[in-house]
């Protein structure tokens, strides 16, 4: 009869859909002794209790902290986190704030030295990553029992979250526990720990409803070594394996993007952002806001890709001649397990400031602030959950202060990574950048209400497996690329620095290599490149097509124009205004020298200007190189674009240019001479 009953029992766990890695009997010897079988029966049939294949349990034995882990990171939907197994002096980091950061090695070594060789290594990660448990000392205690008190403070945390106040005990009394139960200082065992579970499990109306979201891919394809690291990290076949590997164990699912997703890297841009869109379609997205580089490329390329992707691309307040376009929903309501959720893409209105003049005729940005508003009043009593999708770079902060109603603002174009902050009633999420991750919002409900949250960024290292398909769908656009892009055009015998942190803050090698091109084509008393158009360094050695593509993505032509020296003046006094910040606005120059005092206003900074060695004439007119992104405006060059008069109008890219110079001079080893000075 016992024979039977296992058999059916195997029966009921396939309909469920659950895999054990083993039988309940198996698990368990004392299962048909134990006064909780029924419970450990009804949460055996909903989660996997994942064990040693050689192991044999006791329910009425202690259970350990490790062993835990395990079973709230499968009740509770949160993610199992791999760790990496290298050897490194950093210690564990787990977020950052400034955008010039990186996922290095430090973010994906373990949490604590003695989980390394546990089983459930991954269970106990993935509980660190909620910061539902501390680690103490670097040492978690895996295989120490835990008390009552402990137990239910851990339930708390990954029920309620972690980010604000609780009095975790009182709340989970709340829900079904009695205060003996939640305040006991005895040792949790097997059956009670299961028991436990099954009163919330079993709660009909409770349910864990997980956002997962990326920002600012720009591109990013393929895996790449951030700097300063020795490891790949991201890569779209690393994230869509890792966001499939979600979906196997949750149904209750939102797959979203917050803009500055299909260019910015070669072959994203030589195929105008279709790679990036057809993969995004293949992992299923339910929606991608708009942000600014989505107007790299002409407004057409944008309607194009809509036709081709799966998902609605989103924007509240962009318009175009005055209309909404036809393919830009300002909002969409997705129903997931009965919770509605109004999800509302907002881009940053000063868009039309960061691309290229052209790729925005005939298109204006509504404030965002008023599109948030008259949006979110429009889906109050319509939707459970109110998410924003926010491109809005310094705003995304400051929109919770301005509208209520938001629930979830997911954060685009800040490039970092950090925990959730609330705001107001707004809790606001980041996502990082260049697909280096994917975070995880599991939203808790008691039937259409929140009743909290918990948050994990996903690092997407080099240890993860990755997407076979997708990696053969990257390849084949990466081998069109490269028949094209590998002719050698140059040689450098030094390093070129093109690092985010180099060109947006100071005198670059490969800023001045570039700026040099430029007054050399253009036959220029000066020139000047903004920092935000540097994307990458190039190492010493051969210069291949690919490198200048990479490091000069952007179709900006060459222009050359008559300025004064007030004009220049004015234009270097903006190009350093940001500082500190790493704004893309900083220039590199040419045929001229600037030092400026770091410590004093902004617009009030610079202490001299020479060119050619003299000082600068404030009423010369002066020979200017330069491009056509900023004596269009871009950056806020409004002196370049109103102030100044264009005398060549090339068709000729920055690359191009570059790819011209290097190919006249052949070799190259630029150094730094004191081109920027800065006082601090």
């Amino acid at each position: 009869m016992k024979k039977v009953f296992t058999v059916l029992l195997s029966l009921v766990i396939l309909v469920v859909g659950v895999i054990a890695s083993k039988p309940l009997y198996s698990l368990f010897s004392d299962y048909d002794q134990s006064s909780y079988k029924d419970d450990v029966f009804r949460v055996y049939s909903k989660i996997l209790i994942d064990t040693p294949l050689t192991q044999t349990l006791k329910l009425s034995s202690e259970i350990s902290r490790e062993e835990v882990s395990m079973l709230m990171v499968n009740a509770f939907k949160l993610s199992k986190i791999q760790p990496m197994m290298i050897k490194t002096d950093k210690k564990k980091t787990f977020s950052y704030t400034d955008p010039l950061g990186v996922i290095d090695e430090s973010f994906s070594i373990p949490s604590a030295q003695d989980i390394v060789e546990s089983y459930y290594l991954a269970y106990i990660e993935g509980l660190i990553k909620i910061r539902a448990v501390q680690v103490s000392g670097e040492r978690f205690n895996p295989t120490e029992p835990l008390s009552h008190v402990d137990f239910f403070e851990m339930l708390g945390k990954i029920i309620f979250g972690v980010d604000e106040k609780h009095d975790y005990l009182k709340e989970i009394a709340g829900m079904g526990f009695t205060a003996e139960e939640v305040s006991s200082k005895t040792n949790v065992t097997w059956e009670k720990a299961l028991s436990y579970l099954d009163r919330i499990l079993s709660k009909s109306d409770f349910k864990v409803i997980s956002v997962l979201t990326t920002a600012d891919i720009h591109g990013n394809l393929q895996q790449y070594i951030p700097s300063g690291s020795t490891y790949n990290i991201g890569g779209l076949s690393r994230m869509s394996k890792t966001v499939s590997d979600i979906r196997a164990s949750q149904n209750n699912l939102l797959l979203l993007d917050v803009g500055d997703a299909p260019y910015n890297t070669n072959v994203a841009n030589m195929f105008e952002g279709r790679p990036v869109i057809s993969i995004m379609n293949l992992m299923k997205y339910d929606a991608m806001a708009i942000g600014n580089h989505d107007f790299d490329f002409p407004f057409d390329n944008m309607r194009n890709n809509s036709k081709i992707a799966s998902f609605p691309f989103l924007s509240a307040n962009t318009l175009y001649e005055g209309k909404n376009p036809d393919f830009l929903k300002p909002y969409v309501i997705k129903d997931v397990d009965g919770v509605k959720i109004g999800i509302i893409g907002l881009t940053d209105h000063d868009s039309a400031w960061y691309t290229h003049p052209n790729n925005v005729k005939g298109i204006s940005f509504i404030n965002h602030f008023q599109a948030a508003e008259k949006y979110v009043n429009e889906l109050k009593g319509k939707v459970d959950i109110i998410i924003s999708l926010a491109h809005l770079h310094g705003d995304n902060s400051v929109l919770p202060q301005k509208v209520t109603g938001i629930d979830f603002e997911l954060a685009g174009g800040q490039d970092i990574v950090a925990y959730p902050q609330k705001i107001n009633d707004t809790w606001v999420i980041t996502s990082g950048k260049h697909s280096e991750l994917v975070s995880r919002l599991n939203i808790n409900m008691i039937g259409n209400k929140i009743i909290g949250f918990n948050f994990a960024h996903i690092f997407l290292t080099e240890n993860l497996p990755q997407d076979p398909h997708i990696n053969n769908i990257i390849a084949m656009y990466s081998d069109n690329l490269n028949k094209s892009m590998s002719q050698v055009v140059g040689l450098t015998q030094v390093d070129l620095d093109g690092e985010r942190g180099t060109v947006r803050l100071k005198e670059s090698n490969l800023g001045n290599l570039i700026a040099d091109s430029l007054r050399d084509f253009g036959g220029a008393d000066i020139a000047l490149q903004n920092g935000g158009g540097i994307r990458a360094s190039i190492k010493k050695g051969q210069i291949t097509l690919k490198d200048i593509y990479t490091v000069l993505p952007f179709d900006n032509a060459v222009v050359v124009f008559k300025a004064s020296g007030k004009v220049i003046w004015d234009t270097i006094e903006h190009s350093i205004s940001q500082y500190p910040s790493a704004a893309g606005q900083f220039l590199q120059v040419s045929g001229m020298t600037y030092k400026f005092d770091a410590s004093k206003e902004p617009y009030k900074r610079l202490l001299e200007i020479k060119i050619n060695n003299e000082p600068i004439d404030l009423e010369k007119i002066y020979t200017v190189v330069a491009n056509d992104f900023m004596t269009g405006g871009g950056d806020k060059y409004t002196m370049l674009r109103d102030n100044t008069q264009i005398t060549i109008k090339t068709r000729e890219y920055l690359r191009d240019v570059l790819k011209l110079y290097l190919m006249k001079v052949r070799e190259v080893a630029p150094i730094l001479e004191g081109r920027i000075e800065i006082v601090k």
